[in-house]
């Protein structure tokens, strides 16, 4: 059973580009918006943002260029371990960490919560041990190499949700925690879908950069450049896309948030 979830703001980037991420001005605001879910099987985090090393020793952890190209504000508060304690728990709360892949903006947290379950797709866990030039940038192992509790899910077609299908295999939370394959972004992006009584809700990791992205209409080369770069597979990537663009357009009462848009964070974070 889920009884609330929270809005974490688990870290914030500000490279030079605002107009590659569909934002006005030269410095680009990003931030890394992870959930908190309460459960009756104890705390899930939804994304784990930058972990407390990656603050610490950011040139050490994630390296000088990733350091110098992201412009991460330096603050420790904004982990997922001080957010977490911030509101009135304990880390070691924390049971479950479902990550849609291991970018390391995304999964750096992990090394802060040793004794939670890691659940994953095994693509993408395999992808992160593949070095290839994108791989380096974009992986830190360090960041979950020596973390001992996982489980591997694999990519297969399971049961409808809406206009997706749920992976299989993943019953834990009975069906009211479901994973939702968004391949493209890497090898084993993943969604995941929260449901709440009767409001479902949509985490979609970084298959997008921008709310205004859930208009069909909206074109921006900018966005769909620096999409595209990052890529693993742009056509993957544009079919996940289109998929959330049609959920948006059909299902008006699902709420669907990304990871790094402030506007969305800000949205729920003044409710």
């Amino acid at each position: 059973m889920i009884y609330n979830i929270h809005h974490l703001h688990c870290g914030s980037m500000c490279p030079m580009c605002a107009p590659l991420f569909g934002q006005k001005g030269l410095k680009a605001n990003l931030v890394c918006h992870c959930l908190l879910i309460e459960t009756d099987r104890g705390l899930v985090l939804i994304d784990t943002g930058l972990g407390l090393q990656d603050y610490l020793r950011p040139q050490q952890r994630l390296g000088k260029l990733m350091t110098k190209m992201s412009a991460i504000v330096s603050d420790p508060y904004l982990s997922a371990f001080h957010q977490i304690q911030k509101l009135g728990f304990k880390p070691s709360d924390v049971q479950h960490i479902l990550v849609s892949h291991l970018d390391f903006d995304h999964a750096g947290g992990i090394s802060d919560f040793p004794h939670a379950t890691v659940h994953i797709l095994s693509n993408e866990f395999n992808a992160a041990q593949t070095f290839s030039s994108k791989n380096k940038l974009r992986y830190r192992p360090q960041q979950f190499k020596n973390h001992t509790y996982w489980h591997f899910l694999e990519h297969e077609a399971g049961e409808p949700w809406f206009n997706f299908q749920r992976v299989q295999s993943f019953n834990i939370f009975k069906d009211e925690i479901l994973m939702i394959p968004l391949l493209g972004h890497t090898a084993g992006h993943c969604g995941i879908a929260i449901r709440q009584k009767d409001q479902w809700l949509l985490f979609c990791g970084d298959a997008y950069y921008s709310h205004l992205e859930l208009d069909p209409k909206y074109k921006s080369l900018g966005l769909n450049l620096i999409e595209r770069l990052f890529a693993f597979n742009n056509q993957q990537r544009l079919h996940s896309l289109k998929a959330i663009q049609t959920l948006a357009q059909n299902q008006t009462h699902i709420d669907i948030i990304c990871a790094h848009d402030p506007f969305e964070l800000q949205r729920y974070s003044s409710l």
